[in-house]
């Protein structure tokens, strides 16, 4: 289950505008979100330090259509894009267990379970129609994790690590 700790932003990005939809003034968001169940408890957005009260969102071609009062043209949705869309943190339903929001990983040390070795800091999520992936970047060095049980071990919060199997990881090298 998700936690919040004192660190814990109040504001979540839930994703950036990245263009515009029809002429009625929609913007176009590539979410940090896959459900649109995670905007049933949302009322207010901030895109570019301004609120605005959510009045329709909706997934289209892979990207989050959304609709807020005060933008009604295309000109003034276009004057919104490369924003960030955010939302107050207490708004977001709590997920189940092994569940977490992009934002909770992003940012999180890779370490190996069985000896502690330092693999890198979560720089991206690349989603995928299996499951998820996890970009760990170390210096130069980049590595693909799997979000997958038999690769991901643990994952604290608190202490701001993802813990994966050795094992686990020796199997994706097709290592014996």
């Amino acid at each position: 289950m998700s936690k919040v700790s004192a660190s814990t932003p109040r504001l979540i990005c839930l994703g950036r505008v990245i263009g515009v939809h029809g002429i009625r003034g929609e913007i176009k968001v590539q979410a940090e979100i896959d459900d649109l169940a995670t905007l049933d408890a949302v009322a207010e957005l901030w895109i570019g330090g301004a609120l605005y009260r959510l009045a329709e969102g909706r997934f289209h071609k892979r990207h989050l259509l959304l609709r807020v009062e005060g933008v009604q043209t295309r000109q003034q949705a276009e004057e919104l894009v490369g924003e960030p869309v955010l939302v107050e943190r207490s708004c977001l339903p709590a997920l189940p267990a092994w569940e977490y929001y992009w934002f909770e990983i992003l940012g999180l040390m890779v370490y190996r379970a069985d000896n502690g070795g330092y693999l890198g800091k979560v720089a991206a999520i690349v989603p995928t129609p299996a499951h998820d992936i996890y970009v760990v970047q170390k210096h130069e060095s980049e590595l693909l994790i799997p979000a997958v049980a038999e690769v991901i071990q643990a994952i604290d919060l608190t202490e701001g690590r993802l813990l994966v199997s050795s094992e686990g990881l020796a199997a994706l090298s097709g290592a014996d």
